[in-house]
């Protein structure tokens, strides 16, 4: 089967929602470039590129 193909996005109040691993949000935190950009939070409402991001325990949360 074509994941990609029945990717579903995660539309959270019509708003598009990012989703990653406590892990992988590490990792994007420790980038330090990552603080240097407005659009970008570490703390809720987080986000990143001006998106809203979730963080889930794995994704096969849904």
């Amino acid at each position: 089967m074509d994941d990609q193909a029945t990717f579903e996005p995660d539309l959270h109040g019509g708003v598009f929602v990012l989703h990653f691993t406590p892990a992988e949000w590490r990792a994007i935190l420790e980038d330090g470039s990552f603080l240097s950009r407005p659009d970008n939070d570490y703390v809720a409402p987080r986000r990143l590129m001006g998106l809203e991001v979730a963080i889930v325990p794995d994704h096969g949360f849904g």
